[in-house]
C-alpha cells in the first residue's frame, strides 16, 4: 500500500495491520476498511486472514471486490480449516518483519484518522510499552451510515445499491440493537474509562488494551515462543486478559490514548451472557496463570517487613535489583518485588468478588430488601461514576445506559461465584487451567529461574 504518512520520528518505525475474519464479519467488514485508509499513517501491509472452517461466509469475496475497487494491495492468508484466533496471531507475530503489528478485528472502525500514527508514536515514544490504543466507544447506526458515505465505500458500491444487513427490519429489532449498543457504552464507561483512567495515573498502563490494539511484534513473539511449550495455542476463554497479564507480569506496560478512538459494533443481545461468562473465566484464568503479579502487595509488604527498622537494608537491596537487572523487566523482578499495576488488580479483583459473593449470601438467606438496597446502591454509584467520564453533553445518556445496563451487570455479578466454582473444579478435580502449576514445575526440570 501507498504510504501517505505525516513524517516524523514514527515514520522509521515499519507497521503491519492484521484483521482477522470470522463467521458474520461481512456485516462490518467493509465499513473497517473503509475507516482503515482514510488513517494518515498507511500501513506497509494489511493481512486479512479468512480462519476457515463450515461455517465461512463471504467477507473474503467482499474485501478482495473493495480492494479492487480502491486500487489497494491487500495480502490475503486463506484457511480450509480454522486454527483459532490465538494461533493466528502467533504465526503473524513469528512471520512478520514488521516493528508495530496491529490488530484490527473487523467488527472495529477507527474513527480518528491518526488513530495508527498516535499508537505507533506511543510505542516509540517510551521504553518498556508493549502495546499501545485509543479509547473505545460502541459504533452506532448514525456512524454506521457515516463510513457508508465515504468515497471507499461509495466506489465499493459503484451504482449497486446498498442494504445494511445490520439494519433493523421493525421496531422490536430496533429496539433491541438499541438496548445492545447502550449496554455496551456503559460497560465501555464503567469497565474500561473509569479503571484506565486511574491507572494510568498511577502506572501508567492500563489494564486490558481494547479496541484496535497495536503490538510491539517483538515482544508479541517473544511471549508466544514462552508461553507455546507449556500452553500451546490455547489461552483460556479470552486471550486478550492473557496477554494483558503476561506483558505486565514481565514488565510491559499497555498505554491508552485518550486523544484517538476506535468504535466496536454491539454485538447481539443473545451474546451478552455468553461475553459477561467468557469475560469471569478469562479474568480468573489470568489472575491464577499469573498469580505473581496478583501478588504485589504482597511481596512489598513482605520486603517492608523484613528490613523493617532497617532503612539501609531497603536501599541496599533496592540497589542490588538494579545492578543485577539492568532493565526493569521480566517475571524474575514481578516476584522479588511486584509491580504497580498488580496493587490495582488484587484491589478490583477483591471488590468484584466480595460484591459477588455478598450478593449469593443474600440471595440464599432469602434477605431480598438487604440484596434491593444492594442493588439501589450500586446503581447510584454506577450512574454518579459513569457521569463523572461523560462528556458534559452525554451525561444523560450516560445515565440512562446505566439504568437499562442494571441486567446485564447484575447478571454478570451473579455469574461471578458461579465463575469461580467452575475455575476451581478445573484446576482441582478434572485437572484443566494447571498452566501456572505446569510452567514452573517444567522451568525446574529445565533448570531456569524458579
Amino acid at each position: 500500500m501507498e504510504q501517505r504518512g505525516t513524517g516524523g520520528a514514527g515514520e522509521r518505525t515499519t507497521l503491519e495491520v492484521v484483521v482477522p475474519l470470522r463467521p458474520g464479519d461481512h456485516a462490518t467488514l467493509v465499513h473497517c476498511l473503509s475507516a482503515l485508509l482514510q488513517q494518515t499513517r498507511t500501513p506497509q501491509r494489511v493481512v486479512l486472514v479468512d480462519d476457515g472452517g463450515p461455517e465461512r461466509d463471504h467477507a473474503l469475496q467482499m474485501a478482495r471486490e473493495f480492494a479492487r475497487a480502491n486500487d489497494i494491495g491487500l495480502a490475503v492468508v486463506r484457511r480450509r480449516w480454522s486454527i483459532g484466533h490465538v494461533a493466528t496471531l502467533k504465526r503473524q507475530a513469528r512471520e512478520s518483519d514488521a516493528d508495530v503489528l496491529v490488530l484490527l478485528p473487523p467488527s472495529t472502525v477507527l474513527e480518528s484518522p491518526d488513530y495508527l500514527q498516535a499508537c505507533v508514536e506511543a510505542l516509540d515514544g517510551a521504553v518498556g510499552v508493549g502495546s499501545a490504543c485509543g479509547r473505545v466507544e460502541a459504533l452506532w447506526p448514525a456512524h454506521r451510515r457515516r463510513l457508508e458515505r465515504l468515497p471507499a465505500f461509495r466506489h465499493w458500491v459503484a451504482d449497486d445499491g446498498y442494504v445494511d444487513p445490520l439494519a433493523a427490519p421493525g421496531r422490536a429489532a430496533r429496539i433491541q440493537g438499541w438496548l445492545a449498543a447502550a449496554m455496551l457504552s456503559h460497560m465501555v464507561r464503567l469497565g474500561l474509562d473509569l479503571p484506565d483512567r486511574a491507572t494510568m495515573r498511577a502506572c501508567g498502563s492500563v489494564v486490558l488494551p481494547a479496541g484496535a490494539v497495536a503490538y510491539r511484534r517483538r515482544y508479541l513473539r517473544d511471549l508466544f515462543n514462552r508461553v507455546e511449550p507449556v500452553r500451546g495455542d490455547d489461552l483460556g476463554a479470552w486471550p486478550g486478559q492473557v496477554i494483558a497479564h503476561a506483558f505486565a507480569t514481565e514488565g510491559y506496560r499497555a498505554m491508552r490514548i485518550d486523544a484517538v478512538t476506535a468504535r466496536i459494533q454491539p454485538p447481539a443481545l443473545s451474546r451478552l451472557p455468553r461475553l459477561c461468562w467468557s469475560g469471569w473465566i478469562g479474568w480468573l484464568q489470568a489472575g491464577y496463570w499469573f498469580d505473581p503479579l496478583l501478588r504485589s502487595p504482597l511481596r512489598q509488604l513482605t520486603r517492608r517487613w523484613r528490613v523493617r527498622g532497617a532503612p539501609h537494608r531497603l536501599e541496599a537491596e533496592r540497589r542490588a535489583v538494579e545492578e543485577a537487572f539492568r532493565e526493569p523487566f521480566g517475571e524474575r523482578i514481578t516476584r522479588l518485588q511486584g509491580r504497580p499495576i498488580g496493587r490495582y488488580l488484587l484491589r478490583r479483583s477483591a471488590v468484584l468478588a466480595g460484591l459477588a459473593v455478598l450478593a449469593w449470601v443474600l440471595v440464599l438467606q432469602g434477605r431480598w430488601t438487604a440484596l434491593g438496597v444492594l442493588a439501589l446502591l450500586e446503581l447510584a454509584l454506577a450512574c454518579v461514576r459513569v457521569a463523572r467520564v461523560a462528556p458534559a453533553s452525554e451525561r444523560g445518556s450516560a445515565v440512562l445506559h446505566a439504568l437499562v445496563s442494571v441486567p446485564l451487570r447484575w447478571g454478570g455479578i451473579l455469574l461471578g461465584p458461579v465463575a469461580m466454582l467452575r475455575v476451581v473444579s478445573g484446576i482441582w478435580l478434572d485437572r484443566r487451567f494447571r498452566w501456572r502449576r505446569n510452567a514452573h514445575r517444567g522451568s525446574r526440570q529445565r533448570g531456569a529461574r524458579p
